[in-house]
């Protein structure tokens, strides 16, 4: 091989590998790309009202959840409120489910899907309290774009769990993955077959079907929370003290992890945009976006306890090749079982991140004395306010638009009692070569109490795309000489800032 053609292909793998980490784009349009349904910014519709409770996860793979969105996940649950979460991809990776010990066999990925299935029911099972062997109820449920998937429900008193299994292949024809299905357009996707699933199916995904598959799933179960993966995950140097391990490229998260939540992302931004437009109304959910691998370059924050609640859903997930669960695919993935998970270095099960960090809304009072609070649902601003002081009471949300916007917000109000939002819009969540941005944006009360300005973008401190992306959520505060200190965490893990003048002139970042 010529040096040149070393080069190029030195070149090409790297910019696959950025893709897979950054799901970027270089901002060019596709013509064969389909326009995007989105959050319109300046859209504040009413949210429709009181209703029941739903947890929704999406997920890549099994087992996403029990590692990084637990312990949040069963708290809820345990609460009493119903959780579907949704797996895509079959998990089926090389095919085998071997420990040391085991007599190896050849790949049988049908087998090993299942069998990740199965360790999901063991650890729901145990999650709803009843034995980790208890018979779900499977079906095949008809999804957008006429795809089929496969569907177990169970439910223990006032406890409820459903299990989606999209089943994509992680590797379908023509060396197709998840981050190429989000990134390069004309890409399609295949389900493969789990061995004992009811769904015999093999449905095909483009990159606008999943789109529409998750969109569908928030509409018919309508979700009051929903759980996903980290969008944006940080990036990482690897050293002799930081290694590679499972991270992808310079990105410290799996490769599959990244554009699922960008396809969860797309996909809420979609149903709240139809949603609103059907019904006149937005649907009213908030959001949290959990951290994957990251959590092992990260210091340890859950108590020992709470691992150890961890570790009894892991340990049901993975399961034991000596275990008679009526499952012929296997009993779980058995390299999670027994006592891996915590011997494992990487200690994903010893932490749960936040990708958004943030403090609770917090309150403060109107010149009448009304306590009001503002936040984010349905991926817009909102603001609450008491229906009259001290009656503990709140009155109906009310839309302040300006999304879709990241779960947390910064509220301060300027030395003229004038109130300041903050907040992290996703700008454009397109892919297929297309924009995929972020911006920091800010709504500004006319006088104090009174109606907002329209929203305002305040851009970003770092330029590239695919940089500019991993910023963080913003923080502001005012001070007595009438200024207001804006300040967001950068890709380089640093800050930066601009500031307001008290004539309301900003300086740059």
């Amino acid at each position: 091989m010529s040096r040149r053609s070393a080069l190029a292909g030195l070149a090409a793998a790297t910019a696959v590998a950025a893709a897979g980490c950054s799901g970027g784009g270089d901002g060019k349009s596709s013509a064969s790309a389909s326009p995007v349904r989105a959050v319109n910014p300046n859209a504040t519709e009413p949210f429709t009202g009181d209703k029941k409770s739903l947890l929704l996860q999406v997920m890549a793979h099994p087992d996403d959840d029990l590692y990084f969105m637990n312990p949040d996940a069963e708290h809820i649950v345990r609460s009493g409120v119903p959780v579907v979460s949704v797996y895509v991809t079959a998990g089926e990776a090389v095919g085998q489910n071997w420990i040391k010990g085991m007599p190896k066999t050849k790949p049988d990925k049908a087998a090993y899907s299942s069998s990740r299935h199965q360790g999901l029911r063991q650890a729901y099972a145990t999650m709803l309290g009843v034995d980790k062997f208890t018979p779900w109820q499977k079906s095949v449920i008809d999804l957008p774009g006429g795809v089929k998937a496969e569907a177990n429900v169970l439910s223990h008193g006032n406890l409820h769990a459903q299990l989606i299994f999209l089943n994509i292949a992680m590797l379908s024809p023509g060396d197709v993955r998840i981050p190429f299905l989000w990134e390069k357009p004309g890409l399609e996707m295949r389900s493969m077959i789990a061995a004992d699933s009811p769904c015999q199916t093999v449905s095909k995904y483009t990159h606008d079907t999943l789109v529409d598959v998750l969109a569908g799933i928030m509409d018919r179960f309508k979700p009051t929370v929903i759980h996903t993966m980290d969008p944006d995950p940080e990036f990482q140097v690897h050293d002799a003290t930081h290694p590679k391990d499972n991270d992808y490229g310079s990105c410290s998260d799996h490769r599959d992890h990244t554009p699922t939540a960008l396809f969860t992302w797309k996909a809420m931004s979609q149903w709240v945009a139809d949603a609103t437009k059907r019904d006149r109304k937005a649907p009213p959910f908030t959001t949290t976006s959990f951290r994957g691998y990251y959590n092992q370059r990260w210091p340890h924050n859950l108590p020992l306890d709470v691992v150890d609640q961890k570790r009894k859903l892991v340990n049901a997930y993975g399961g034991d090749p000596h275990w008679e669960c009526g499952n012929p695919g296997g009993c779980g993935d058995y390299g999670q079982g027994g006592d891996r998970s915590m011997r494992n270095r990487k200690a994903w099960i010893r932490s749960t991140h936040y990708r958004y960090p943030g403090a609770l809304p917090a309150t403060s009072t109107d010149k009448a004395g009304r306590l009001e609070a503002y936040g984010v649902l349905g991926t817009q601003a909102v603001r609450w306010i008491e229906t009259s002081p001290g009656s503990g009471r709140w009155a109906s949300p009310q839309n302040l638009g300006g999304g879709p916007l990241a779960p947390t917000l910064s509220s301060v109000k300027d030395s003229k009692g004038r109130r300041l939002i903050f907040a992290l819009r996703f700008s454009a969540l397109e892919g297929q070569g297309r924009p995929n941005t972020r911006e920091i944006v800010m709504l500004e009360q006319r006088s104090p109490d009174g109606p907002f300005k329209p929203w305002t973008s305040l851009g970003n401190p770092v330029r590239k795309e695919w940089r500019g992306r991993r910023v963080g959520c913003p923080a502001a505060i005012a001070t007595p000489d009438g200024r207001v200190y804006l300040y967001v965490r950068t890709a380089d893990k640093g800050l930066a800032t601009r500031v307001r003048e008290p004539n309301g002139h900003w300086s740059g970042w």
